[in-house]
């Protein structure tokens, strides 16, 4: 290696061999021992190899990226496109460059919008020339003035001194002395003030040469050199540059700058869709730090076709607090639609939520309600059949299977536009026979789609044929499990289908139960269940057989539904607008805390729609989180002319070994009846004792009025047998009188009608005195013949 040349690597003989490269930090120079080494054995020859090829490698071709070509720039918007410069496809160019043109566009928005402010070019301007004249002045024309006011002022002293010691009447010669000292004291201010402005003339006109005298050179090389008016007003052009850089930090206070500072930043003061989202995150991270005084641990901001979405991450603790002041945020970020933010707890970890601030259309995802073919739907595809979405176009399908479900609203919170989207899936069901029931409104919250029902209950009397008629085929199917071989459960098919009860207004139905009566049961026979009773027996005993039931109501208390608290308990709870005490019954205590704020919503107003139709939805796993979803809707028309396609294509008939359970049994209004039977309106004939009662009071020639002891003897006198006080004797008690033997007979005739009678104040006739009894025109009234009395 010592015969090497480092300059071509290569040995004495001509041989190519590796090149040594010394480490810096290496001796070169061994230490030399005074003891002898001993001899080495020689060393075996090394083999050696050929470093040199044959062909010059080829050249590699293409373009050098550099480091800083891959590196992430500034993103001060935060939206600015991330595409690798490896990767230039014309997709990334055009994103490249709109993001380029919307970065200019924001750069010349923020300059007009700069010129407003005292950092314009025209403030500043004016600034710089009043600081530059500021300087020519300096602090001796500032004390050439002071000394100047100073000696007018001692001036007009002396003379008024001089004024008071010549006129003087008393103490002439004090008033002359003083005198004499103000007319010293004024010459020696004029003194000084003369021998100021002198020093300060001095001293402007020095600085004025340093200052105006470039300027005035620069106008007039310009207007010399460079042909005239343009050269002149390119001079002046560079002089106001000159004093707009003088001028450029304006006189304020730091909160005043900090202010402008934020202004010029383009920190928005309300919210807009088009911002950008680092501008929200400003915003909405100070609201939520300074406002709510939440400790905010990062934000993610994820810009949205309907607005912001916001995963949150809080510092050591819930979104318990910024759930119950969604108000306050909603104050702190003006624009921002109220009752409009959302919150959702995150299911990944308690100190995790979602924020959804929408825009002014956040539903403008929600499609129109799909078109389906009658019977394309089978039971076990309803999960599928969308009558909904959310924010994001995310599709709502509630299955329909062995499952009963709740739509619980306020008045005009959109659950039966909600009910009618999900009608149109159930309709068009192959294996499925819908019915409904409506005591509320007469049928028509179902909508053209009661055409394709098989039955429509309007009346108390039709709901309870319905109700029965699904009980005993709901209990009686269990009996045909093993005959059919269908296991556990009904399985709905075509030839054996399924049956839904869909139920609006249930106030309606639990009031209409609450006046029903029935008579005395023989021995051996069972009182009838109420209608709310037939509801809730079906929901507990009929689902194995494929009976259920989806019920419509303004609420799950006991103020609204009475007893029927196990509303609240059916597996899908869809809730439109509702009250706090609806979601706590539903969802528990701690609901809204995580995101279930239904009672944020706002009901239909005039014609304003807010959020009619839109709700929160339960119903097992897939819709477990406090997301909104609005219904799909579609015109009336639509809606009619499928209703009508699949009320031609054929309703479901019930199966023959079904039909067993209940013969004879006719549903009322199949494809919903005429909208207005006559029969229907027929009155109620009359109780036979009302009848009597006015037989009595015409023969008597209609008196204004009876008191009981005379109406009781006209009723005894027309049937002593049934008004015989003995028969109205309690046991081991005093017989009756006749006034509470006529109240008590009276109440339980007219209680099943909805009426009372009561005893008024009326004049017999003939008499000046009054009497307390029955009056003819309430009587009249009960009957309807009117007020003529």
């Amino acid at each position: 290696m010592n015969e090497t040349d480092e300059r071509t690597a290569e040995t004495g003989r001509g041989e190519a061999v590796a090149k040594v490269i010394r480490l810096p930090f290496a001796d070169t120079t061994p230490e030399v021992s005074d003891t002898p080494a001993p001899e080495a054995p020689a060393p075996a020859p090394a083999a050696r190899v050929d470093m040199t090829k044959s062909e010059p490698p080829a050249p590699v071709e293409g373009t050098v990226f550099t480091a800083a070509e891959w590196e992430l720039g500034e993103d001060p918007e935060g939206d600015a496109p991330w595409i690798s410069p490896a990767l230039r496809t014309p997709e990334g160019r055009t994103a490249r460059r709109a993001y380029v043109q919307r970065q200019a566009r924001r750069r010349v928005r923020r300059w007009v919008a700069r010129q407003r402010t005292p950092r314009g070019i025209v403030p500043a301007t004016i600034r710089g020339g009043v600081r530059i004249h500021r300087w020519v002045r300096g602090v001796e024309g500032q004390n050439a003035d002071a000394a100047k006011r100073r000696a007018e002022m001692l001036a007009l002293e002396a003379e008024r001194a001089a004024r008071r010691a010549q006129f003087a009447l008393l103490k002439r010669d004090a008033k002359a002395k003083a005198a004499d000292v103000a007319q010293q004291q004024s010459s020696m201010a004029l003194v000084q003030a003369t021998a100021a402005v002198s020093t300060a003339r001095s001293k402007f006109l020095q600085r004025a040469a340093a200052a105006y005298l470039p300027m005035a050179g620069i106008d007039v090389a310009g207007f010399v050199f460079m042909d005239g008016l343009l050269g002149l007003g390119a001079g002046v052009l560079v002089n106001l540059s000159v004093l707009a850089r003088v001028g450029r930090r304006p006189d304020m206070s730091p909160e005043e700058l900090e202010e402008l500072e934020r202004t010029e930043a383009g920190l928005p003061d309300r919210f807009e869709m088009g911002m950008t989202p680092r501008a929200f995150e400003a915003m909405l991270y100070e609201a939520l730090t300074k406002e709510i005084g939440v400790a905010v641990h990062s934000l993610q901001i994820r810009p949205r076709n309907w607005g912001f979405e916001i995963v949150v991450v809080l510092k050591n603790q819930t979104p318990e607090k910024l759930s119950a002041n969604l108000d306050l945020l909603e104050a702190c970020l003006p624009g921002v639609r109220t009752n409009s933010a959302l919150l959702q707890q995150s299911a990944q970890a308690r100190n995790e939520c979602v924020l959804r601030i929408p825009g002014d259309d956040p539903w403008k995802a929600v499609p129109e309600l799909p078109y389906r073919k009658p019977k394309s739907v089978t039971t076990h595809e309803l999960h599928k059949a969308q009558f909904g979405a959310d924010m994001s176009g995310r599709p709502l399908a509630l299955p329909g299977k062995r499952t009963s479900a709740a739509y619980i609203g306020k008045s005009r919170s959109g659950k039966s536009t909600m009910l009618r989207a999900r009608l149109d899936a159930l309709t068009a069901t192959s294996d499925r026979i819908i019915v409904g029931i409506d005591l509320g409104s007469y049928g028509s919250g179902f909508g053209p789609y009661r055409k394709c029902m098989s039955a429509v209950a309007r009346t108390p009397k039709e709901a309870r044929v319905v109700l029965e008629w699904a009980l005993e085929i709901g209990m009686g199917r269990p009996k045909l499990f093993d005959r059919l071989g269908m296991g556990l459960n009904w399985e709905a098919s075509p030839e054996r289908p399924g049956i839904t009860i869909v139920l609006d207004e249930f106030p309606a139905l639990v009031m209409a139960a609450k006046s029903e009566t029935f008579p005395e049961p023989e021995e051996g026979e069972e009182k009838p269940l109420r209608l709310d009773e037939l509801v809730k027996q079906i929901n507990l005993t009929s689902l194995k057989s494929d009976v259920c039931v989806e019920i419509a109501s303004q609420g799950v208390t006991r103020d609204r539904v009475g007893s029927n608290m196990w509303l609240a308990e059916l597996p899908v709870q869809v809730m439109c607008a509702c009250d706090k005490d609806d979601i706590v019954q539903i969802a528990g205590g701690g609901a809204m805390a995580q995101g279930w704020r239904p009672d944020r919503l706002l009901p239909a107003m005039g014609d304003a729609v807010n959020d009619a139709s839109v709700a929160y939805v339960m119903a097992g796993g897939d819709y477990c989180e406090p997301i909104p979803y609005r219904a799909c809707i579609t015109s009336d028309e639509e809606a009619d002319r499928r209703a009508t396609e699949r009320a031609a294509a054929g309703l479901c008939e019930l199966d023959a070994e079904s039909r067993a359970f209940v013969p004879g049994v006719v549903l009322p209004n199949p494809g919903g009846g005429d909208p207005w039977d006559d029969d229907e309106v027929e009155e109620e004939p009359l109780p036979v004792l009302l009848r009597t009662i006015r037989t009595i009071y015409r023969d008597l020639g209609n008196p204004s009025g009876l008191t009981e002891d005379e109406l009781f003897d006209q009723l005894h006198g027309f049937d002593p047998t049934s008004w015989d006080l003995d028969r109205f004797v309690p046991e081991g008690g005093e017989p009756m009188t006749k006034g509470a033997v006529l109240a008590l007979v009276l109440d339980k005739v007219l209680a099943p009608r909805g009426q009372k009678w009561t005893k008024e104040t009326f004049r017999p006739k003939g008499s000046k005195s009054t009497a307390k009894g029955y009056r003819l025109r309430d009587l009249k009234a009960l009957i309807g013949e009117g007020d003529e009395a």
